[in-house]
């Protein structure tokens, strides 16, 4: 007896290989998790595309910029001025007794990739000069591991080598033999520090930086105060103060009122007031301002450099510890007078360690050698 026919074709297995395969529907979850990938895949390349436009018009140098040779070096009076204030009590040393030479065998602060080290240039240049002493620097280490951001004032008058063939001098005197390049060089080689960028500023355009983004909040002691008023002829009181361009520029430049230790603290004070106004910046806000500061600035970073440097740190403004430290440490040098230069010359060695314990927090030694 044959069997019944059920109303269904059977396919053969050539056939069911063959049989076209019926699209997958996709339920509506899907299209918007697709949707919302798509319009922030937009939106990242919108802002990259628009960072990328602006970053163009930051000033920018070349690191190997033209260095002067040590013998044109010898000529140019860049300490002129610098010797006004040697106490007689301050011993006379040889040059070639003040240094104790450090060799880091590569292993440098800033080399592994959870540390960010970009050094701020503050330029002593006024209207119509070339390139001039670098009186203001800051090394701004981002550690993302620990996430701190770490502020290293290094103090204008230390005493280092200079790479290169120069006579031994200030550090500030670095960026007027070879610019950027020879700076970090010199950084290097005395405290083996790695620096990955550069930004720079003069004191003109440190002013409209300054009021670009709507002054900064100092608490002025009353010796402060009074010291602006003198200067500005402006009504300052002990206290907190809401400083505009100018008179955080002079405020930043007070030294008489004790030394160079206080007037680079007084430099990190107003970074200090500048990081924590942008813990509350939203996105629209920080474009705008970048708009309007970059012009002002000079790099060595290509664009990619600093899109890249700002994806990955901007978002430590608002959680980040910050610290304070300045080079040479408190108990890390002594005053001396070099060829009649009043200096600061430090234990290499030791601030070494300081900057290392402040950005790095790990142990890293280092062997003393004899300069070659």
């Amino acid at each position: 007896m044959s069997k019944k026919y059920s109303g269904k074709y059977t396919y053969s297995a050539k056939e069911k290989e063959n049989k076209p395969k019926k699209a997958k529907k996709h339920r509506p979850w899907q299209w918007i998790l697709l949707s919302v990938f798509l319009v922030l895949l937009a939106l990242i390349v919108g802002v990259a595309i628009f960072l990328f436009s602006k970053f163009n018009r930051i000033n920018r140098v070349d690191r190997d910029e033209s260095r002067i040779s040590p013998e044109d070096a010898l000529t140019l009076e860049v300490t002129e001025g610098e010797t006004v204030g040697v106490d007689s009590s301050v011993p006379v040393v040889d040059p070639k007794d003040a240094l104790t030479y450090v060799d880091y065998k590569g292993r440098l602060i800033g080399e592994s990739e959870d540390i960010v080290n970009i050094l701020l240039i503050g330029q002593d240049r006024r209207e119509g000069e070339g390139r001039a002493r670098s009186d203001a620097m800051i090394l701004v280490s981002f550690n993302t591991t620990d996430n701190t951001i770490t502020l290293s004032s290094i103090l204008r008058d230390t005493y280092v080598q200079i790479p290169g063939g120069y006579e031994d001098n200030r550090i500030n005197v670095a960026y007027v033999f070879g610019g950027m390049g020879l700076l970090d060089e010199t950084l290097e080689e005395n405290f083996g520090v790695y620096v990955d960028g550069n930004v720079e500023v003069d004191f003109s355009s440190f002013e409209k930086v300054i009021d670009i983004l709507g002054g900064v909040e100092i608490e002025l002691t009353q010796e402060e105060a009074d010291y602006l008023n003198g200067e500005l002829y402006y009504k300052f009181q002990g206290g907190v103060n809401q400083l505009n361009g100018r008179e955080a520029l002079e405020y930043s430049r007070i030294r008489y009122l004790d030394s160079d230790f206080g007037r680079t603290s007084r430099q990190r004070t107003v970074l200090n007031a500048l990081l924590e106004s942008f813990k509350g910046v939203s996105l629209s806000d920080a474009l705008k301002l970048v708009d309007e500061i970059l012009p002002m600035l000079t790099t060595d970073m290509s664009n990619m450099e600093i899109i890249g440097y700002v994806t990955d740190l901007l978002p430590m403004l608002s959680t980040a510890k910050v610290q304070n430290i300045h080079i040479p440490g408190d108990e890390n040098y002594y005053n001396a007078s070099i060829r009649g230069m009043a200096v600061l010359v430090p234990d290499l060695e030791a601030c070494h360690e300081q900057l290392r314990d402040a950005i790095m927090k790990q142990d890293q030694n280092v062997n003393v050698t004899e300069k070659p």
